[in-house]
């Protein structure tokens, strides 16, 4: 990994990744056969049949911030993306303030993809016999091992991460889309229902949307391995584009065609199935094929795990080079080139915040902490978003560039994501869920004033990387 970064008009050749092996990489960092099996049910949750309108918005919302992260990505190449992206534009209070949201929503966000791992596997355990698959005890221990095997591909570098996340994608999304068919197929699409948006509130549309969009938040993670792919300005961009893009539109209609079977299969849901197993069920696959589903599934969500390491610890890394991190997160392996102490760091940090919160509340994982961890994520994401909104208008107006597409976009994106906050306070979510905004803010604001001590202290003498 290098500390890199350079300026539009370098006309740049750098990195070894192809622009095939970003946009790769940026669209399995999601697991498309997880989220696509995981989205639905997310949203339908607090949406009901409005599910569809949640995963529109969503993807709008993420689609426009993505155009004011591109304003940055073909100007500069960074390794700490959205936190080496705003020292461009405002003073040290911004890094300080985006590096906290971003730490802490990395962490987050990790922990949330190590637990969608157990429940799969948890699920598939009961399948087999194994009744307490998803209990505290079993899902820690599958939790572990998943992040255990993450953390060791990411360690080996990039080459092997995106080699094995992309072969476990292609192996298992047929899975998922034979599943999503089926079930269309067996219970209908409800269509007169889905369109009326029939016993939906706008409040509980957003609600959903600020649990689903657990699976396109951090989107432009990516831009962390600008420095090491090839025509990066043109290449990162790309890859940042197609997660809102190509992503956000398969859930829309993934979500179409899966909430009457969702809706229809409540009752194995409330018994802790799987989303994909239930909708299996449902369609009348038979219990053999819901058990490879979970089976195949919980595999293939460690791509995502070994993506976000990888994205993560780049930016750990770049924190601890800026000094806002421990110096010695910032150590590179000799051989594998990857960011070794701060994958080890992050990946056990992430880790160790699952397992508490998996002790603490045994009985609610699956109607408590795992939705509470998707929105937590989500709300972490905010302030940068809004931040980096803003940033590109104000970059684009010291550079006499300012687009009305930009204009729009920027605003469109940050009143989007501030909505979806405003929204949690005055429509809370069911309890523990509803903390999860009070949480989000106390826990910025502690990292936040600690990350302004330690830049009082060490005053770093390069601004970003």
């Amino acid at each position: 990994m290098n500390r890199v970064e350079h300026h539009e008009g370098d006309g740049l050749e750098t990195g070894h990744l192809s622009r095939v092996q970003i946009v790769a990489l940026a669209l399995v960092s999601y697991t498309p056969a997880v989220a696509l099996a995981t989205v639905p049910f997310l949203l339908v949750v607090g949406a009901g049949n409005g599910s569809w309108f949640g995963a529109l918005i969503g993807a709008a919302a993420i689609g426009c911030v993505g155009v004011a992260v591109v304003t940055f990505a073909r100007r500069y190449v960074v390794t700490g993306t959205l936190y080496s992206y705003i020292a461009h534009v405002f003073g040290p209070w911004a890094r300080a303030l985006m590096g906290a949201a971003l730490l802490l929503g990395y962490v987050a966000l990790i922990a949330g993809v190590s637990m969608t791992s157990g429940v799969f596997a948890g699920s598939f355990l009961v399948s087999i016999g194994v009744e307490p698959g998803l209990d505290a005890g079993p899902l820690a221990l599958t939790t572990t091992v998943a992040m255990v095997l993450a953390a060791a591909l990411a360690y080996r570098g990039l080459d092997t991460s995106v080699r094995t996340a992309v072969v476990l994608t292609v192996i298992t999304l047929p899975i998922t889309l034979f599943v999503t068919i089926a079930v269309a197929t067996s219970t209908g699409l409800a269509l007169p229902a889905q369109l009326g948006l029939d016993g939906s509130t706008f409040g509980g549309i957003v609600n959903g949307v600020a649990a689903a969009a657990v699976f396109l938040v951090a989107f432009e993670s990516s831009a962390a391995l600008a420095a090491e792919t090839r025509n990066p300005k043109r290449n990162v961009p790309l890859a940042v584009m197609s997660v809102p893009i190509v992503l956000g539109g398969c859930y829309l209609l993934a979500t179409f065609l899966q909430v009457p079977g969702l809706m229809a299969a409540s009752d194995a849901l409330a018994s802790g199935m799987s989303p994909a197993a239930a909708l299996a069920q449902q369609a009348g696959l038979g219990a053999g094929f819901a058990m490879v589903t979970d089976g195949a599934l919980a595999v293939a969500n460690v791509a995502s795990l070994i993506a976000f390491v990888n994205y993560g610890s780049r930016f750990v890394a770049t924190l601890a080079t800026d000094g806002l991190a421990p110096r010695w997160l910032a150590k590179v392996h000799p051989r594998h080139r990857s960011p070794s102490a701060a994958i080890i760091a992050l990946s056990a940090v992430a880790q160790a915040v699952l397992l508490v919160l998996v002790l603490v509340w045994p009985e609610e994982l699956l109607t408590g902490v795992f939705p509470s961890i998707s929105t937590l994520t989500v709300y972490l994401w905010l302030i940068p978003y809004v931040l980096i909104c803003v940033g590109a208008v104000v970059l684009a107006v010291r550079e006499r560039k300012l687009t009305p597409t930009l204009a729009v976009c920027a605003l469109l994106g940050a009143a989007g994501m501030v909505w979806v906050y405003v929204n949690a306070l005055l429509n809370p979510p069911p309890a523990p869920v509803d903390a999860m905004a009070v949480v989000s803010a106390v826990a910025i604001v502690l990292v936040f004033a600690l990350f302004l001590a330690r830049e009082r202290i060490s005053r770093p003498s390069v601004d970003a990387r």
